[in-house]
């Protein structure tokens, strides 16, 4: 079930039908379904076989979107004007009236622009954000190409064709008050994070 980025109005039709659609962005393939549909997100969970206790990063195509979401205060306002879109993703306190099973709990959600036009355009034409964690088993290494998704999911999720250039997944940051924790460093490293809360 593989589609190419041509036909986007197809890819839209699979997500709004409640399906899974994997695609490249410009870190490593994601697995995505609408952030508005609980039916989705538990469809999500049983393909990757992943613990239903960690939330999926959401991902938006503008700041609009992401403000409907979580709370941004000075710190997080300075990573994402400095690193968004881009390959981070920065877990952010919910707002109230989120959905539970977007942060289980857990009054965090991890949230991403991606640095790719086909992706934002994407999400712009489904209209709402999408849940999206890397195409792979849970455990597993995320897919960097079409065939890596296949061999993962076989027919089971659609798949838009191409590869991945980069292939390093995105800096994950997790901001609570005035503090910040990176749990897992990529394109965005250590020093490129103080440079921008330091110089913004």
């Amino acid at each position: 079930m593989f589609l190419r980025k041509s036909e986007i109005d197809k890819c839209k039709d699979v997500l709004l039908n409640g399906e899974l659609l994997a695609f490249p962005t410009e870190t490593v393939y994601g697995l995505g379904c609408v952030s508005n549909s609980e039916k989705a997100f538990k469809k999500l969970i049983n393909t990757k076989k992943r613990p239903p206790n960690k939330p999926f990063t959401m991902m938006c195509s503008s700041i609009e979107q992401v403000k409907n979401i979580v709370e941004i205060n000075v710190l997080a306002k300075k990573l994402i004007n400095k690193f968004m879109p881009g390959p981070i993703t920065l877990i952010l306190k919910t707002k109230k009236d989120v959905p539970y099973y977007l942060d289980l709990g857990t009054g965090f959600i991890g949230i991403r622009i991606p640095d790719d036009e086909f992706v934002l355009k994407l999400i712009n034409e489904v209209g709402v954000p999408l849940l999206v964690p890397s195409a792979n088993i849970s455990s597993e290494p995320p897919a960097k190409c079409d065939q890596e998704v296949y061999n993962y999911f076989k027919d089971t999720v659609y798949t838009v064709e191409g590869k991945c250039e980069s292939g390093v997944p995105s800096t994950v940051i997790k901001i609570d008050g005035d503090n910040f924790t990176i749990l897992r460093e990529g394109p965005v490293n250590y020093e490129n994070i103080m440079e921008a809360i330091k110089n913004d």
